[in-house]
């Protein structure tokens, strides 16, 4: 594999990128930047609430491959699939496929309340109903005009068992504990640099640093609110061990009662003592880091 040279590295990503990932090794980095420039591929999830997969693709024939790690999921030859009346009535959802699995690693049952706590814009919240479970989902969202699009998400896709609310993810109301809940934190986003190549240039590890701070507190909050033996996983889409093995290594140092468990997802991907991370070449996907928190 060629090795960029200095000069060419500057032009596609900050210094401070390459600075942090050389711990990473040059090959990592190389195949980091590599995929970059490969089209990502589209998929979607069928809204087995208002249509099977085999009725949606009868109606519409897209060239289709089933997505390993999540039912009912797809890659298809469609790029501007957001476009088509089909998603714009709701028989199918966009969604990135390694964005869809901190909700498969969930392991929702059915009578849960769930409780999405930065849910915005939906995927995550109406892939979860998707299950069709008898429950509930608390979808929350603390800004109003990203609120907006989940409401209407979860309208278009008519999904019925959801709640809609507006507070700060550090500062939910503690009335009642729930079966699972589901932090995708904010957080640097280097992992979507496959639709936006401007965050390489951008990014600056002082900005992991000050992020990381925010959602150990986060964390902490999400874990509270769960009920003994429930479910939290914790997922974002970026690279830094700070925002993702650190922050789950902060919750199970300061709560005894905090376990980690293993994720096992038909999906290819690199597992530690924290969770798993999805790297582009694994699966031709973006980047994500999922992990799985039960509260003994």
């Amino acid at each position: 594999m060629r090795i960029m040279q200095k000069t060419e590295r500057s032009k596609i990503a900050s210094s401070d990128f390459f600075e942090y990932h050389k711990k990473f090794g040059d090959e990592w980095t190389e195949k980091f930047l590599e995929y970059i420039d490969i089209p990502l591929k589209k998929s979607i999830r069928i809204n087995t609430l208002k249509i099977s997969p085999g009725e949606f693709f009868k109606k519409f024939p897209y060239e289709h491959t089933q997505i390993l790690w999540s039912d009912n999921t797809y890659f298809i030859d469609e790029r501007k699939i957001g476009l088509k009346i089909e998603h714009a009535v709701g028989l199918c959802y966009a969604q990135e496929a390694s964005a869809m699995l901190a909700a498969e690693a969930l392991d929702v049952a059915d009578g849960n309340v769930v409780l999405d706590l930065c849910a915005a814009p939906g995927s995550k919240t109406t892939q979860i109903a998707m299950k069709n479970f008898s429950g509930t989902i608390v979808a929350n969202e603390l800004n109003l005009k990203r609120a907006q699009a989940l409401i209407a998400n979860i309208y278009r896709l008519g999904i019925t068992n959801c709640i809609v609310t507006n507070y700060d993810a550090c500062k939910f109301p503690d009335l009642f504990k729930f079966d699972r809940v589901l932090l995708d934190a904010p957080c640097s986003s280097l992992g979507t640099s496959r639709k936006n190549k401007e965050i390489l240039k951008s990014w600056e590890i002082k900005f992991s640093l000050a992020i990381s701070k925010v959602q150990k507190k986060m964390i902490s909050d999400a874990f509270n609110h769960l009920k003994k033996d429930g479910i939290l996983v914790y997922s974002t889409c970026t690279t830094p061990a700070e925002e993702n093995e650190d922050v789950v290594k902060f919750l199970t140092d300061n709560n005894s009662d905090a376990k980690v468990e293993e994720i096992n997802l038909n999906v290819n991907c690199e597992k530690n003592d924290y969770g798993i991370r999805v790297y582009p070449w694994y699966n031709n996907t973006e980047t994500a880091f999922v992990s799985k928190i039960r509260k003994k």
